[in-house]
């Protein structure tokens, strides 16, 4: 297998086919974005008045009260602009869950059918996202049961509720969980595939692409080749997340000291959906190449002929 063709192959249909971008990259890119950025934001508040980590933290309220807190303030000031807000809230939440499977199952059909040579529209990407988009989520419902951000998300939980000191007890727990989520990670490196192009069941699926993966041992750095490729895409969206806020805050505190914080917020607000813009969109970029290039990588590998030692000796 020609690892540099495939690779360029991907990068050419990317280019080529920057619709793909906007139809099915660009809004989970927004999303996911958006999501992010409100985690790590928790996050960060989470372990700040954690009363392990911080001594002045031990009166302070946590970090889920100051947001229910905040919410009933907005409430009690502006009852309309609270249920608008969470209104928008609930949406983007239920378009962070179902768009991005939608997405990832049309995209894959329709690079696939790109490849074999085959004219398609945006339109039919609509209707190949609704055709596995049930077996998908399926898919995607179980493996972040052992996702690397689920695991590191309990362990953070567990490590600022308990205490560095308790952590130390079940940290090899967790660790141990990382190598085994990360090991199912890779076995089933191809199981949206068999899912998407093959229309396999779920579980079926999900063995047929160990089999895949051990059979092809040889490609190997290959895929872990890949996999860097898309730890890449997280690194860049991790800096996107906390810069976006910093670029707000920077803003808003700049203009505050000169008594001018509604247009810090303004300016603030506006530089933070130019940089959201543009980070949506390289991601969206690095998306659909990540996913020809492990669609064609799917179509090379799951091709050839699987001879077993019978025939072998025959011929």
């Amino acid at each position: 297998m020609n690892y540099k063709a495939i690779i360029k192959e991907a990068w050419a249909l990317t280019q080529e086919n920057r619709k793909l971008i906007w139809y099915f990259a660009f809004i989970p890119a927004v999303l996911e974005s958006l999501v992010s950025m409100v985690y790590m934001t928790y996050q960060v508040s989470a372990f700040w008045t954690s009363e392990y980590l911080r001594e002045a933290a031990k009166n302070s309220p946590h970090a889920i009260e100051l947001v229910f807190k905040a919410i009933g303030r907005i409430f009690h000031l502006n009852a309309g602009l609270g249920v608008f807000l969470v209104i928008s809230a609930a949406i983007v939440i239920i378009l962070y869950l179902l768009l991005p499977v939608f997405s990832e199952g049309a995209l894959i059909q329709l690079i696939a059918k790109l490849r074999g040579g085959h004219k398609v529209t945006m339109v039919e990407g609509v209707g190949y996202g609704f055709t596995r988009f049930l077996q998908l989520f399926e898919y995607n419902t179980a493996i972040k049961t052992f996702s690397l951000v689920g695991i590191l998300t309990e362990a953070s939980f567990a490590f600022r509720n308990l205490g560095p000191d308790a952590f130390s007890f079940f940290v090899w727990i967790f660790i141990l969980f990382l190598i085994i989520g990360l090991f199912l990670t890779l076995c089933f490196t191809y199981a949206q595939f068999y899912i998407i192009i093959d229309k396999k069941p779920v579980f079926t699926s999900m063995l047929a692409s160990s089999k895949l993966v051990f059979k092809q041992w040889q490609h190997t750095l290959f895929m872990f080749f890949l996999m860097f490729l898309i730890s890449l895409r997280i690194l860049f969206n991790l800096v996107i997340v906390l810069l976006i806020p910093l670029i707000i805050a920077g803003s808003i505190a700049f203009f505050a000291t000169f008594t001018l914080t509604w247009l810090g917020i303004i300016v603030g607000v506006l530089l933070g959906t130019v940089a959201l813009y543009f980070a949506s969109y390289f991601l969206g970029v690095l998306h659909v190449f990540s996913n020809a290039v492990w669609t064609f990588t799917f179509l090379d590998l799951s091709s050839q002929p699987d001879q077993d030692l019978r025939s072998l000796s025959q011929s």
